[in-house]
Order: structure tokens, then C-alpha cells, then sequence
């Protein structure tokens, strides 16, 4: 098509030439690995290649869903989008780009699926901005669910805020219900409507407590509330799920056992507010109510304090109970990363001996070592060139060493084991902590799950190489790191010539040598992995004693 691209210059037309009409992993015309589409490969060459590895179909027939969702486990999404961006693409229409243009509805899908601002504006991007971003939103009324007794313009269970002479919470009997806020001034209906629902929590296994979950589904700008039974401070409870789309808000916390209120009302928690006019029969809702005994108090917990958990509190009482105190969310919600940096601090917990290069740990082949982050610090040195992607950012890390061995060999590093609590990232160095030469670089294993790393490098003889172990985006936690070393031939001796142990090279040794000629033991004297001319030259310059 082109004849200079051969003769004079592979150039910008070329490169153009080539992603038209060839297949290669990383061609711009092949579309996004994020989104199925017809043809092979796709147009990020890093996350086509690795999900290739995987599943040889992406590369060779097409890239189809289960391709994307390789890519969306595997691949680094890159840089976020911004909702709002009119560069963005549609909402309404899938793109291999992060983020859609209405500010509104993204925030309200990213919210539920935040690959959708991270990853792809995919079909199922699309699916919940069609359902979160209507102006009405009519949630279905599940199987089994309670109706709200109320009729239209009256209040019969508005126990709460402004209570209604006579008014009684409704049985929420099943954990589901539907019912209708009204308010319509010009027809009369000059209240804001309030529904309150009475349901028992259980507590079974004795312990007190019971893990309540909370779903509402309304329009905008309505909340649901769980308060005490005969209590209307909707400002302190405990769980409160606010509506900000027609996708379900979910809450969810451990509460003691016993009765209590669910509030239902118009506003922006905690405050009640008038919404729009809804006339007759009303703005229709769904609650749901589920309750298990998945709970424990927060600071007798089993999840590690220096490793973040999505249950709140962590396994060290003491340290639990200061880290709490500096910041409740830990003991309320989850156990995150800002928890454990906090415990670090609350519990005065000193950085690990192998924080900085010159404390590297070694690693013994065959044997597991568990290392944590959560107490380090970052050496704050560079990602290698082509390691991770654009944005990347470093978390903790901590150092190891491999070597010296008593073999030559390409080894495998790898924190793949149910152990490793982050998503962890392997850096290998040579020429020592004063002179670090980038050797390595992995965040990925062939083991579930795919944010555990395996990394390949070759270790000469007498040779240290340095490995530094952290987290992408500023992940840390708890890993456990495994060398494995193949079999290979032994390093050379101080006298390697000296092949019969006889303490001098001579004739005995020759023999030895010309016998094992070809093979890759008996006469290796270089410990090349053959025994050939290379291995003659050394027994004949060191013919003679030991020294």
C-alpha cells in the first residue's frame, strides 16, 4: 500500500496503514479491551497480551464479554474519567471510556458499579444509568411485600416528626414493603408524608447484636431511616439509606437486638423536606429489611489490624479500641487502609526491620515469609519503565533478598497463598541497595485472585538480588512471599577443576572431563549447564594443587 514504509521509513501514515488493517494487540481501530466487540485483540497492547495468556480466544476468533471481563480483572484501568466531562460520551450509549457526561446520573451509576468512572462506560453502565437517571421512578412491588394501610390524604401511620393524633407504625411483617409519599398543596395534601414501619430485630446466638441491611428504592431526594422503637431522632440512627437515583440505596450495620422504627420520608437525612408535588396516589417506594447474626462486637473481631477488612474493628482489642477512638468509622463500618495507617499510630507500632533496602529479609527457598506493609514506609523510588501503568502510585513497602544460592537458576517469587491480604506489587533490583539497577517487575500471578503477583528472574551464581514488595495505589496490608528455586547444576567450588575431590587438577580430572563430554554434569566446570571446550580451557589453566 505503502512502499516507503519498507524503504525509507516506518512513519506516522504507516502506523496508520497498520492499525486499519492489521490485527495487532494495541492497533487504535480494534476498540476498547474494556467492551466485547466483533473483531480479535483490542486496542490497549499491556492488557491485550496478559488477557491473552488467559484465553487464547481474545486474540485469535474475538473479543467477547468474557474477554472484557478478563481485561476488568486484570488490566490497569488507567487514568479515571469525570463526570460531566462532555468529552465523555452519552450516558445512554456504551464507550471504552470511563465516566459519561451528565454529572448527575454518573455520579448516581458510579456509585453503584464504579468501573463505570474507572474502566469502561460499558452496557451494563448503560442498563443502570437507564434505571438511576429517570425523573420518575416507579421501583416494582416485590412478591410477599407489605403494602403501606395508608389511602391517599391520610396519615394513619405518621408516628413520627409531626405525629398524627391516633397514628401507629405498620408491621413490617417479611422485611419487604411498598407504599406512596404524598404531598400535592394545590389538592389539599399540604402534609409531608411520613410512613413508619415497626419490625423486631432477633438476636438467636445470644450475642446482643444482629447485622441489619437496608434497601430503599424511590425518586431523589427521599431517605429511610432505622430508629428505636418510640424514638423519632432520626439524627442519630444508626442506619439511614439516602435515595439520590432510582437505584436502591442500601445501608447496613450491626444495631443491638429489640424493637425499632424504619422512617420513610422526603428530604436530605436527616432533615425532612418538601419535594416535589406528588399528587394522588403518591411517590411510590420499596423498603426491604434483611437480618442476619453475621456480627461481632467490632474490637473482638478476627480481621488483623495492620491489614484492611471490609468488617469493622479488627483482632487486637487494645489497638482496636485507640484506633476507634481517633476514628469511630473503623469500628462502625470497615477496617480500611486509613485504619491501618491510623493504628499504626494509635498503637505506636515501629516500621519492620526490612522497611528500608539495607534491612532486606533473606528469602529461603521452600519457605513461606509473611510480611506487612501496613507499618512500613515508601522508599518513594520510581516505578521501572513499562512496570505499571500511567498513575500508578506507590504504596509501603518492604524489602527481601534472594541469593546468594547454591545454583545458578531462573526462580519464581510469588505471593500467591490465601495469606496475602492486598493487591501486591514485586520489584526486583540488582547491584546492591547503593546502586539499585531496576531487574523486574510484576502485579499479576497465574493464581486467584489476580491481584496476587509471580515474578520470574534469573539469579547468577554469588549474586544477591534485591526485592522490593509493596501495593498499587497505595494498597497495604499483610503478604506472604514464596522463593522457588528449580533444580539446576551446583555453583562452582573454589577449585571447580578439581572434579574427583582429589585436591589437585591432573589426569583424573581430564578423564572425567572428556567422559561427560556433551552432558550437563560430571564435567561442568563453569556451571554453564554443558561440559564442552569452555570447561577444557579452565581445567588446563588450573592443572596443578589447589590453591
Amino acid at each position: 500500500m505503502d512502499s516507503t514504509c519498507c524503504t525509507v521509513a516506518w512513519d506516522a501514515d504507516c502506523a496508520q496503514f497498520a492499525n486499519a488493517f492489521c490485527s495487532i494487540c494495541g492497533a487504535s481501530g480494534l476498540g476498547s479491551c474494556f467492551l466485547a466487540h466483533t473483531t480479535s485483540k483490542c486496542d490497549d497492547a499491556v492488557c491485550c497480551s496478559t488477557v491473552c495468556q488467559f484465553d487464547a480466544f481474545c486474540c485469535t476468533v474475538r473479543w467477547d464479554l468474557t474477554c472484557a471481563v478478563y481485561a476488568s480483572a486484570l488490566c490497569d484501568p488507567g487514568d479515571p474519567g469525570t463526570c460531566g466531562d462532555p468529552n465523555a460520551g452519552g450516558c445512554d450509549v456504551p464507550h471504552g471510556t470511563p465516566a459519561c457526561n451528565d454529572a448527575d446520573c454518573c455520579n448516581a451509576v458510579c456509585a453503584k458499579d464504579p468501573t463505570c468512572c474507572t474502566q469502561a462506560w460499558d452496557s451494563l453502565c448503560v442498563a443502570y444509568a437507564a434505571a438511576a437517571c429517570s425523573a420518575q421512578c416507579e421501583p416494582p412491588c416485590p412478591s410477599g411485600s407489605v403494602t403501606d394501610n395508608d389511602q391517599c390524604g391520610t396519615y394513619t401511620n405518621d408516628a413520627c416528626i409531626a405525629p398524627v393524633a391516633g397514628a401507629t407504625p405498620q408491621p413490617l411483617t417479611g422485611g419487604k414493603a411498598c407504599g406512596w409519599l404524598t404531598y400535592e398543596p394545590a389538592t389539599g395534601l399540604e402534609r409531608i408524608d411520613v410512613d413508619v414501619w415497626s419490625l423486631t430485630v432477633p438476636d438467636p446466638d445470644g450475642d446482643g447484636l444482629a447485622r441489619v441491611t437496608l434497601g430503599f428504592t424511590c425518586n431523589a431526594g427521599t431517605f429511610a431511616a432505622l430508629v428505636p422503637a418510640g424514638s423519632c431522632a432520626i439524627a442519630q440512627a444508626p442506619i439511614h439509606a439516602q435515595v439520590s437515583s432510582c437505584i436502591e440505596a442500601v445501608s447496613q450495620s450491626c444495631i443491638p437486638a429489640g424493637q425499632w422504627w424504619v422512617i420513610c420520608t422526603s428530604g436530605a437525612f436527616p432533615q425532612q423536606q418538601a419535594p416535589d408535588s406528588y399528587p394522588c396516589p403518591g411517590r411510590p417506594y420499596s423498603l426491604r429489611v434483611e437480618i442476619d447474626q453475621v456480627c461481632v462486637a467490632p474490637c473482638a473481631s478476627d480481621g488483623p489490624c495492620l491489614s484492611p477488612h471490609p468488617t469493622p474493628g479488627c483482632s487486637d482489642a487494645d489497638c482496636c479500641a485507640a484506633t476507634c477512638a481517633v476514628d469511630p468509622y473503623c469500628c462502625e463500618k470497615e477496617w480500611d487502609a486509613t485504619c491501618v495507617t491510623e493504628a499504626v499510630q494509635a498503637c505506636n507500632i515501629a516500621p519492620p526491620p526490612n522497611d528500608d533496602c539495607a534491612g532486606a529479609v533473606p528469602l529461603v527457598p521452600g519457605t513461606p515469609l509473611l510480611v506487612q506493609t501496613g507499618p512500613a514506609t515508601t522508599s518513594g523510588l520510581p516505578f521501572p519503565t513499562g512496570c505499571v501503568g500511567t498513575g500508578t502510585v506507590a504504596g509501603n513497602d518492604v524489602w527481601c533478598s534472594i541469593g546468594p544460592l547454591d545454583r545458578a537458576a531462573t526462580v519464581l517469587v510469588s505471593t500467591c497463598s490465601e495469606s496475602t491480604l492486598f493487591d501486591t506489587l514485586l520489584v526486583a533490583y540488582r547491584s546492591g541497595c547503593d546502586a539499585l539497577q531496576p531487574a523486574g517487575c510484576s502485579d499479576t500471578g497465574l493464581c486467584p485472585p489476580q491481584s496476587h503477583a509471580e515474578l520470574s528472574i534469573h539469579v547468577a551464581c554469588d549474586e544477591i538480588v534485591l526485592l522490593r514488595v509493596l501495593g498499587r495505589q497505595g494498597n497495604l496490608g499483610q503478604a506472604q512471599v514464596l522463593l522457588s528455586v528449580p533444580g539446576a547444576p551446583p555453583c562452582p567450588g573454589p577449585c571447580p577443576a578439581d572434579l574427583d575431590g582429589s585436591g589437585g587438577v591432573d589426569g583424573a580430572d581430564l578423564g572425567l572431563l572428556l567422559s561427560n563430554w556433551g552432558l550437563a554434569s560430571g564435567g561442568d566446570v563453569n556451571g554453564d549447564g554443558i561440559t564442552d571446550g569452555a570447561d577444557l580451557g579452565m581445567l588446563l589453566s588450573a592443572w596443578g594443587p589447589c590453591q
